[in-house]
């Protein structure tokens, strides 16, 4: 399976186009003082009772929707504006700025994939490494490199372990794009590529543009099928929506103008977003 960049659009060790190193893919707990640091606590709150829906992807996979999510989305929204000057662009690839959420702002998110999230996906309640930051898409297609064209996967932390994602919507226009899932055309091409941006961000692209003709096109955030995946299934944004679903099933911002994209957190695509990696539970 292609291994991408989760949400964040790179692999440790990788080069981002500015050709530094990328960070790690996860924020491990040695990183959480860091996120502390950098800003205070939000009191992130969760509806008790919140309506869940089960959205078929494929082969008997599936991603959860979960409308009215928080209980305070407008609060998290006014936080990450207090603290738009501590988001960063990371070193990864990642198509816009990050800001970490210190382990204690999000103890209820942390109960919710113990509680909910473990009976859905059926993987263990203990040992779940779960990440989570605000995240607000800024680039343009005009400064992507080639892998930030496609869909993505994202890679285990471990042998045997499961990775899952997950994103809530902190924005009221829905034009800003929701979440894509597709299918690989070609499965194996892709990790031997993404390999070769281990030194150059840019490498490997003559390959591409010669498998791949769309490569030669202006770039572009992808959307619709095209000749490296088939488009399965999309979900809509909607302001405090949630959607959870396995990381390796290929994914992607739906972002059919990026002219609306902006580092103003009260009018951008900001999102609040987890990765976590489990333990499935035995078969």
């Amino acid at each position: 399976m292609f291994s991408g960049y989760g949400s964040r659009h790179c692999l440790p060790g990788y080069l981002s186009k500015s050709g530094t190193k990328c960070a790690p893919e996860r924020v491990y707990p040695q990183d959480r003082a860091f996120a502390a640091t950098i800003s205070s606590l939000v009191n992130i709150k969760l509806n008790p009772n919140p309506r869940i829906e089960q959205q078929p992807i494929t082969d008997g996979r599936h991603c959860l929707i979960i409308d009215d999510f928080l209980l305070n989305p407008e609060d998290v929204l006014a936080y990450a504006q207090a603290h738009t000057a501590e988001f960063e662009m990371p070193e990864r690839a990642y198509p816009g700025l990050v800001l970490p959420l210190a382990e204690e702002s999000v103890r209820a998110l942390h109960h919710f994939w113990r509680s909910r999230l473990s009976r859905i996906f059926s993987f263990a309640r203990s040992d779940i490494n779960d990440d989570w930051q605000l995240s607000l898409t800024t680039l343009q297609p005009k400064d992507f490199t080639w892998i930030q064209r496609l869909c993505h996967s994202d890679p285990r932390t471990e042998d045997g372990r499961e990775n899952f994602a997950a994103l809530v919507y902190l924005f009221h226009n829905p034009e800003l794009g929701g979440t894509a899932f597709y299918r690989w055309r070609d499965e194996k091409f892709w990790p031997s590529m993404v390999a070769r941006q281990l030194h150059d961000p840019n490498a490997g692209l003559s390959i591409v543009q010669t498998r791949y003709p769309m490569f030669l096109d202006p770039p572009c955030y992808m959307t619709e099928s095209n000749e490296v995946a088939e488009l399965l299934t999309m979900v809509p944004a909607k302001f405090n929506r949630m959607v959870c679903y396995p990381g390796d099933i290929p994914h992607s911002a739906y972002i059919t103008d990026p002219s609306l994209l902006t580092d103003d957190c009260s009018t951008g695509r900001l999102t609040l977003n987890c990765f976590a990696s489990v333990w499935p539970k035995p078969r």
